[in-house]
């Protein structure tokens, strides 16, 4: 069967040729694995491949199903992106209100770039305004 973790490094090892040759085919494949077997930070990583193309054919509306999944599971990073790609029609529609809501929601969980993000939508540059 497997052990999820290990299955999630060994696809970040191949993605960046940490002790191995670098092969984004096989990255994806252990994130695969891994996320298959519901492992929070693989299932992120799966729609961070099915995004950039990292192993995989590029593929935006994969990429939200995935970021979806890992946001409904809890995992910061997975709500963050589910913003993004509101905000930018990545894999979805654009919904400007539906991107406030998962920005704010990751900003209450302290997430720095989401706060940046919630003041673009409101008309200033960055946190710098307030510097």
């Amino acid at each position: 069967m497997g052990c999820a973790n290990g299955f999630n490094r060994l696809g970040y090892f191949y993605q960046n040729g940490i002790g191995v040759e670098k092969d984004e085919h096989k990255a994806f494949t252990y994130y695969q694995k891994s996320a298959d077997m519901d492992f929070i930070n693989s299932v992120y990583n799966v729609g961070f491949c099915y995004e950039n193309g990292i192993g995989v054919e590029k593929n935006e509306n994969m990429a939200f199903i995935y970021y979806q999944k890992s946001a409904d599971m809890g995992f910061v990073n997975g709500i963050y992106y589910v913003g993004y790609c509101y905000e930018g029609g990545v894999g979805v529609e654009v919904d400007e209100h539906k991107a406030f809501i998962y920005y704010k929601k990751v900003a209450d969980m302290g997430y720095v770039e989401s706060i940046n993000y919630l003041f673009r939508m409101n008309g200033f540059d960055s946190l710098s305004v307030l510097l």
